[in-house]
């Protein structure tokens, strides 16, 4: 044989050991519970408020295990942004159990992806052909598909929350109000000072009897404007300078707690964001005391002439409710001084 036919005869021993020392390419996608990156998922449920999904579990699998890549878009409206979800599998599952029918993982919107306000979504990751060890009745699709078999007088109608389109005097300012609010909108009293409002109440969250031994106020929706001549004499920043000696005068208080104020902008507006949680003990008749947690969030938004608030109050075990309503009011704002 040849020198040269030698030669040509150790070349591909000569590739394997080149090649084999190189690093593995990284795959784009977790196609098992050892492999990271995007994850094939067994089956997905998605809410408007989050999304469930089955994945492989080699025995130690959990919520720590993936990370949600979050990918703003344009959306459907100006006000409304729409999200693209990726979950990816961060960390390898190592262990060693058998888990025929994998991990159920639920994730929320706001706690986990840091998504609120109005949105649209959706999941990227791939779903896979049904998994061989799945029982039928365990899946998702097939409670869906029962849930689906029940009689339509068993199921409640929920629909979302109903708003109209208002305009306050002199057009200083539009946005949507939810009808099913009370609405006082006392302009005599006020328009004189050079402030115009309009404050909005939920009745019968909270319904005192005697003999209880506290009471809720009504949460409350505020939108105002105050013009340059305002009769407070306040200021866009003596606003905000206000409550920044109020949360330097109570940190570390136990019955308190103010967050540090946020910037953003509303309609093109700059606007400044502040939240707080304030206990209140206050008497209520000769027997009785109101205690219960205050919490607020108050938007000030800075007007050519003057500035603009649109905030929320509410005894702290209904914000959460009333938060959706709020945002909506606030995402809907358009401020036109």
């Amino acid at each position: 044989m040849s020198p040269a036919q030698k030669f040509l005869n150790s070349v591909p021993l000569l590739l394997l050991v080149l090649f084999s020392n190189l690093p593995a390419i990284a795959r784009p996608y977790s196609l098992g519970p050892r492999q990271t990156g995007e994850v094939i998922l067994d089956e997905s449920v998605i809410g408007p408020k989050g999304f469930i999904i089955r994945v492989g579990s080699n025995g130690c699998t959990g919520r720590n295990s993936f990370d949600v890549s979050v990918k703003k878009e344009p959306g459907v409206s100006d006000r409304a942004p729409h999200y693209v979800l990726t979950v990816v599998r961060k960390v390898p599952d190592e262990c060693k159990a058998i888990v025929d029918d994998g991990a159920v993982i639920a994730f929320d919107l706001q706690k986990d992806c840091g998504i609120t306000g109005n949105y649209t979504y959706s999941l990227s990751n791939p779903v896979s052909s049904p998994h061989p060890f799945l029982q039928p009745a365990d899946s998702f699709f097939s409670s869906a598909l029962k849930d689906k078999a029940l009689p339509v007088a068993d199921i409640r109608e929920v629909r979302p929350q109903p708003f109209e389109q208002f305009t306050m005097v002199h057009g200083y300012f539009s946005c949507l109000l939810p009808v099913d609010w009370k609405r006082s909108h006392d302009l005599d009293e006020k328009e004189s000072s050079g402030i115009y409002q309009v404050r909005l109440t939920r009745p019968g969250m909270s319904k005192p009897e005697d003999g209880e031994k506290y009471y809720f106020p009504e949460p409350l929706i505020y939108v105002g404007y105050y013009s340059a001549r305002n009769s407070d004499g306040k200021t866009y920043e003596s606003f905000i300078a206000d409550y920044e000696r109020l949360r330097l005068k109570n940190a570390g208080s136990r019955n308190s707690s103010y967050r540090r104020a946020e910037k953003s902008t509303v309609g093109g507006h700059e606007a400044t964001i502040t939240a707080y949680e304030v206990f209140q003990d206050t008497p209520r008749g000769p027997l009785f005391t109101n205690r219960y947690w205050l919490k607020a969030r108050f938007v000030v938004i800075r007007a050519r002439e003057g500035f603009y608030v649109v905030a929320l109050k509410s005894p702290r075990d209904f914000y959460d409710q009333c938060l959706p309503t709020f945002q909506a009011v606030l995402d809907s704002f358009k401020p036109a001084r």
